[in-house]
This record gives C-alpha cells, sequence and structure tokens, in this order.
C-alpha cells in the first residue's frame, strides 16, 4: 500500500508570517496521524524562519508513524539528524530558486562531497535518501553512492504545459522508479503534487510512498487538517488500487 507522508514546513512558514507560536507542526502532525497519514515530513537549514530544531526534537518524541527529515548536505544538519535519528533522511539542495525551478541533487557530480553524510547516517541505522530528478543516471549515481532509497521529484510532471508533456513526464518518472526499484532502492515521489495529480503518481507500482506539503496545508486551512489528510489520503489509495 502506498503512504501517504504529510509535509509540514508551510504550516512553519504561516508560523513565522504571524510572528505567533501558532499553528504548531507538532500538533499538526499529531492530527495528521490520527486522519491516516503514513509518516510527517520536516525540512531543516532551507528556509530562515522555517522548521525549527526545537520542532524536529518534539516530532521525534510525538510521531508514531514515520518520521521523515530533509536537509541540505551541511554539517550543523547532519549533527541534528545523528542526534534525532527520523526514519528518513532526504539529502535536498540547500537553496529553492522559485517555484518551478527546484531540481533535485546531482549526485554525478556530487558524489564525493554527499559520501560522509550519507556513511554517517547509515552507520546510525537512518535510512538515508536523495531527492534526484527522474532521470536514470541519477537514481544509479545514487545507489552507488549508497543512498537506501531515492526521492524522484515530481515537479516537471506537475507542471508540465501540456497533455503531451505531462504523459512524458509521467513517462519518465515511471522509468526512473522502475531502475531504482530494481537496484533495490525504496522509491518516494514528492514535489509540487497536489489533490489533482497525487492519485497518478501513487499508481506507480514502484513507489511506496507519496509526499505532499503545499497543497495539502493549503486545503487544511480550508477544512481543517483531519479532514484534508482523510481527503488526500482517500485518492491515494484509490490511486495505488489500479
Amino acid at each position: 500500500m502506498t503512504t501517504l507522508v504529510v509535509g509540514l514546513d508551510p504550516l512553519a512558514a504561516l508560523r513565522e508570517l504571524g510572528g505567533a507560536r501558532d499553528p504548531d507542526p507538532v500538533v499538526a502532525a499529531a492530527l495528521a496521524e490520527l486522519a491516516g497519514a503514513g509518516g510527517v515530513r520536516v525540512t531543516c537549514g532551507r528556509e530562515r524562519g522555517g522548521i525549527r530544531e526545537r520542532d524536529v526534537r518534539l516530532l521525534r518524541e510525538v510521531v508514531r508513524t514515520a518520521l521523515l527529515l530533509r536537509m541540505p548536505p551541511l554539517d550543523e544538519h547532519l549533527k541534528l539528524a545523528l542526534a534525532v535519528r527520523p526514519d528518513v533522511v532526504t539529502l535536498i539542495p540547500g537553496e529553492r530558486e522559485r517555484l518551478g525551478a527546484e531540481r533535485g541533487l546531482d549526485v554525478e557530480d556530487r558524489r564525493a562531497e554527499l559520501l560522509p553524510f550519507i556513511q554517517a547516517l547509515a552507520e546510525s541505522g537512518t535510512l538515508t535518501s536523495i531527492l534526484v530528478d527522474p532521470v536514470p543516471n541519477q537514481v544509479k549515481a545514487a545507489q552507488r553512492a549508497g543512498a537506501g532509497a531515492v526521492l524522484l521529484h515530481t515537479g516537471r510532471f506537475c507542471w508540465a504545459d501540456s497533455d503531451a508533456n505531462r504523459a512524458a513526464e509521467l513517462e519518465a518518472l515511471t522509468n526512473a522508479a522502475k531502475t531504482a526499484h530494481r537496484l533495490g532502492l525504496v522509491v518516494h515521489a514528492g514535489g509540487g503534487l497536489g489533490y489533482q495529480n497525487a492519485a497518478t503518481v501513487a499508481g506507480l507500482a514502484e513507489v511506496t510512498a507519496v509526499d505532499l506539503g503545499y497543497s495539502l496545508v493549503a486545503r487544511a486551512t480550508l477544512v481543517g487538517m483531519t479532514e484534508a489528510v482523510r481527503e488526500l489520503r482517500r485518492l491515494v489509495q484509490d490511486g495505488a488500487g489500479r
């Protein structure tokens, strides 16, 4: 069964915008799990005023499903990850340029830089993933670097401007997922996914988890976190059941 991973970073952005203590990602995580989420994901070190160290440490105590942490390959974040020991750590680029421009890590070119982080996390017993574009060469490079999983970036599929381009990007995702599965990697997918396309990605047999953040939190502002997760979970289950 495909797992729904709920990304809570946008809640931290709302908290910063209001200069208050709420909304609290830790409370939202508990609500998401009660509604059927199979995992909770946060990102550290990407945006000022985002997820705090306090959030990560409290989430490790509260989350009962799976805690997933995204982080750039920097020593300060590695120290936190080794102390907290989330279930999955995904290495990501250090900066986001703009909505449609984010890409995965270039594992082929940055392999030497990434190796110490992957090795340290693996030795701690943490499943290490890398955010990669859905390109077979990048998937293979992640496996050679020692990663146990990949997070396939779905942005190109989500932001395709025509049916033909969307079909081509879905084919690229499919091929990358098959390559990763064949290499023995755990396959997750996320980046720009929304309620209108999550089921399609969940329908890829090799994908074991889909990760949604902004669209889910946006929906939650209208119907509440519990209902937003329930709606999305039904869509993901329907897609995975195809």
